[in-house]
């Protein structure tokens, strides 16, 4: 052989062991803890690490909590501010209707109060059915849940 080709056979072969020595790890949990053998491995290396994860997830799930909680709270809210709104403002028009009755503008006074009637039914059927799209698609999306 000439030394022109143990070079390049020299490279290959180191080329080679390399490629072969480089090794790619990963791991994925779906728990929030990972295995108890890796915890008492990182429990080795730092100590108090076991306490402080737990500690670190113990506040996330609160804090998760207090904000769906606030989430929910404003949501009930709105919607009982919606209604007392709702509530004035049909009152408004159908007053207004009878004010229309009574000085003789049956018509207006008849589309007044039938418009705010239907709108009132119409806010309620459409409230309804999105409440009740909204359960369909939860549902379908995470199953185990409802």
């Amino acid at each position: 052989m000439s030394k022109h080709n143990q070079h390049i056979q020299t490279r290959t072969s180191t080329q080679q062991n390399i490629t072969q020595s480089t090794k790619v790890m990963s791991a994925y949990y779906s728990a929030p803890y990972p295995p108890a053998s890796e915890l008492e491995h990182y429990e080795k290396i730092y100590t108090g690490f076991t306490e402080r994860l737990v500690n670190n997830l113990e506040k996330q799930t609160a804090h998760r909590i207090e904000i769906e909680k606030k989430v929910i709270e404003s949501g009930i809210k709105n919607s009982a501010r919606g209604q007392i709104l709702a509530f004035i403002l049909a009152l408004v028009v159908v007053s207004f209707g009878f004010v229309l009755l009574l000085l003789d503008k049956k018509t207006s006074g008849i589309t007044a109060i039938v418009s705010a009637l239907v709108a009132l039914v119409g806010v309620f059927v459409y409230g309804n059915k999105s409440k009740k799209d909204e359960r369909i698609q939860k549902a379908k999306v995470n199953p185990d849940v409802m």
